[in-house]
């Protein structure tokens, strides 16, 4: 007697085991889809219940709605069809087509999709519940069916908040996966915060090129929507989730934007760091063709890393950025068709935990031609790149295996970078940064001047003797972090008639200090006042910008120093003028309520 191949009802548990890593491998699933139907706008909309035994509450029901171009019947009856596709070319994202489905399953035992074109009033159903399978209740999916989307979901079709209005009405598609069971984390906020990251990296150039926006939203509260910015292992994307400000190295700047940010990294080598590899492959014929890689690398930036960013002594792993950010994105990203589809180090490096290997980026793009080539598995979970011992490799096989053909370009530049990160990380700074063009202008003008105006610096010379005077310059000079400076470095430094140095001296101390027992008038200004961060750090991108104020604060502080006979009153206007400075920025920042 004839039996079925699958019997239906017994695979429904096996049904649910589909090899997904994580909740948001499963959901970038079925962003793919949106993604391929040109979607400009992805909603994810997370829905809440009170767990009866817990009484907490957990995510009970994800939604997925988007203004892509929609699905007709013929594709809408077969989308949840195990093991069916509705796509074999090789274009864009799509061609494997069987996500939605086993993403679905993956998360929860029953998901219901509704699309529609041509406007909503052309909504159409189709339904999967695993259960009703299991007890035969389901045995065929139905065709699509004429219906509305539910009530909790048809306030997102208009969308509009202050600031912008999207439309879904036109043609799209909602996913639900209802009864969620296997979402881990189970309760919103530690969900937001893995799905806002974990999306950002994997469809980071498709929403840093504005190709579509996402958006998670929590149906209970949402005022307080997540607009998920792209999230760049190799710290390259001007647009970044996280910036640094060359100012605060080792801080991390969330979703800022502005001149005063700016990227981590920069491109590792020539053409922008990317590296055309030529490739072959087989293709679906057997064929030997020929194809091309792109190998992408970042290097963190030196003043975001050396000595004169972080001092001597730190680490810069124990930073904001390096613990939350570089020590997370250590790992080869891995991209098809601009969609990260695997992170990890596939052996082209040994890390016998070495911090320098966080401080650099690499990057590996094909498109879909290369699928085998590759080993791209059917829910792009992952590619098979792993390391080939020398007496494994055939020499007479025409088609070498991918990671062979990569090897040399990946590791020996990862090498190259780990050893330039060493050198960096060893560099201090030079008496010859103390020459700006500040410091110059002034030196200038005040050498060029015959008249003898008797002045604070010009006594502490007189009346010092040089030797002490060369070895405090010396001392300055090592507390702004230069590694052992020399007699001339320190005479050249001295000499200067105004230096200018940048420290922390606290949100409550003065804008800026100054001393002119050096003999030069050395002027510090405080990177923790409000006129710093709230000015100065938004301006200094603009050299001239930084000069002009340098030369205005150096102007009056050599004013004071050719006062110094009334240096009493000095002090008290100074001390003053830090006092109202400090009120009127704090207004400006905060004003009071009229």
């Amino acid at each position: 007697m004839a039996r079925s191949i699958v019997d239906i009802k017994n695979m429904g548990d096996a049904l649910r085991n589909t090899g997904y890593k994580n909740i948001e491998s499963a959901v970038s699933e079925i962003i793919d889809n949106s993604v391929e139907a040109e979607a400009k706008n992805i909603f994810i909309i997370l829905d809440e219940k009170i767990n009866p035994i817990s009484g907490r509450k957990l995510v009970s029901e994800v939604a997925f709605l988007d203004n892509g171009v929609g699905m007709d019947t013929n594709i809408l009856e077969g989308c949840l069809g195990i093991g069916s596709t509705t796509r074999q070319a090789r274009k864009g994202m799509g061609r494997f087509g069987v996500g939605l489905p086993q993403a679905s399953l993956y998360a929860c035992p029953e998901v219901e999709v509704y699309s529609w074109q041509n406007g909503i009033d052309n909504c159409q159903k189709v339904f999967l519940d695993i259960n009703m399978v299991k007890e035969g209740a389901q045995t065929e999916l139905e065709d699509p069916v004429r219906c509305t989307i539910p009530e909790k979901y048809a306030g997102f079709v208009k969308y509009k908040t202050l600031v912008d209005e999207i439309d879904f009405s036109n043609s799209g598609t909602l996913v639900i996966w209802k009864n969620c069971d296997r979402i881990q984390p189970k309760t919103r906020g530690p969900l937001v915060e893995r799905l806002e990251f974990a999306l950002g990296q994997k469809f980071r150039y498709f929403i840093s090129q504005k190709l579509c926006s996402m958006r998670i939203i929590c149906l209970e509260n949402q005022e307080n929507a997540i607009d998920i910015y792209a999230n760049d292992p190799l710290f390259l994307l001007p647009n970044n989730y996280v910036l640094g400000n060359a100012d605060h190295p080792g801080k991390a700047y969330i979703k800022k934007s502005g001149d005063e940010f700016e990227p981590y990294f920069e491109p590792y080598g020539a053409d922008k760091g990317e590296v055309l590899v030529p490739v072959k492959y087989r293709d679906k014929q057997g064929n030997i063709a020929e194809s091309s890689v792109i190998v992408r690398f970042s290097i963190v930036k030196a003043k975001f890393y050396d000595e004169t960013a972080i001092k001597k002594g730190l680490n810069p792993g124990n930073t904001e950025f390096g613990k939350n950010y570089a020590s997370k994105m250590e790992g080869i990203s891995v991209v098809r068709a601009n969609r990260e589809i695997d992170f990890r180090k596939f052996d082209f490096y040994d890390n016998l935990n070495e911090p320098q290997h966080r401080w650099w980026g690499c990057e590996i793009l094909f498109m879909p031609e290369l699928d085998e080539a590759f080993g791209v598995a059917n829910n792009k979970q992952y590619v098979e790149l792993k390391r080939i011992e020398a007496e494994d490799i055939d020499p007479d096989e025409d088609v070498q295996p991918m990671w062979c053909q990569l090897k040399s370009v990946v590791s020996n530049t990862i090498k190259e970078m780990y050893k330039r990160n060493e050198t960096t990380r060893s560099k201090t700074r030079t008496t010859e940064d103390t020459q700006t063009a500040t410091v110059t202008i002034i030196n200038d003008v005040e050498n060029d001047t015959t008249e003898d105006v008797p002045s604070a610096t010009k006594e502490a010379k007189e009346n010092t003797p040089k030797e002490e005077l060369i070895n405090k310059g010396k001392e300055a000079l090592v507390e702004q972090g230069f590694e052992k400076p020399t007699d001339e470095e320190a005479t050249v430094y001295i000499n200067n008639s105004v230096n200018f140095q940048y420290s922390k001296m606290g949100r409550f101390g003065p804008a800026f200090d100054y001393s002119f027992q050096l003999g030069s008038a050395i002027i510090t200004i405080n990177t923790e006042h409000e006129l710093y961060t709230a000015l100065l750090s938004k301006i200094y991108s603009n050299e001239e910008v930084k000069t002009t104020f340098e030369l205005f604060l150096a102007s009056f502080v050599k004013a004071v120093d050719e006062t110094h006979y009334q240096s009493e009153e000095n002090d008290k206007l100074v001390a003053m003028w830090n006092v109202k400075l400090k009120k009127y920025i704090m207004e400006q920042l905060n004003p009071r309520k009229q």
